[in-house]
């Protein structure tokens, strides 16, 4: 994952440097492409896989200034729609799992009063945690998920899009 070097509101986009957006899409799609590549002949010999990308709800809501890593991340559910039915045939699962606004140890500019009303636009009332992701990331690369492919399935902090949440 690249974030970059702009902050959200940081730049134009007519102002982000052709380096900026080759930076982005080299991390967050061709890394992904790549590591696939390597790990695909061995999971078609089993029979089974299940391959997870990780992007982000700027991805489908977008934010002013990091363009270049919203449209990586996007990127990314079309490349798990194209492999989930190249792969599935042999037993493989391709989905992506969304991350909100996420809490973790590492400190943000964020004040919490934002952080709160974010979480008051959220069904459960809350942002969700690390651990909430990683609880997604492994069901979804278990053997419990035994079917769901080709998806995108976002973690309860980008719930708050919903028009009538208050």
């Amino acid at each position: 994952m690249r974030w970059g070097t702009l902050a959200p509101g940081g730049a134009a986009f007519e102002d982000v440097p052709a380096a900026e957006w080759s930076a982005a899409l080299h991390a967050n799609v061709v890394g992904n492409a790549l590591l696939v590549q390597a790990v695909l002949p061995g999971m078609r010999r089993a029979k089974w896989g299940r391959i997870v990308f990780v992007s982000s709800g700027i991805a489908e809501e977008g934010v002013p200034g990091p363009g270049p890593y919203g449209t990586a991340k996007m990127a990314l559910h079309g490349m798990a729609r194209a492999l989930a039915w190249e792969a599935g045939k042999d037993g493989i699962l391709v989905n992506v799992a969304v991350a909100g606004l996420t809490i973790t140890g590492a400190q943000r500019p964020i004040p919490q009063e934002v952080l709160d009303g974010l979480a008051a636009r959220t069904p459960s009332r809350r942002l969700s945690t690390a651990d909430d992701m990683a609880a997604l990331i492994v069901f979804l690369g278990s053997e419990a998920n035994r079917n769901l492919t080709g998806e995108t399935l976002r973690d309860g902090s980008n719930a708050g899009r919903s028009a009538h949440a208050t």
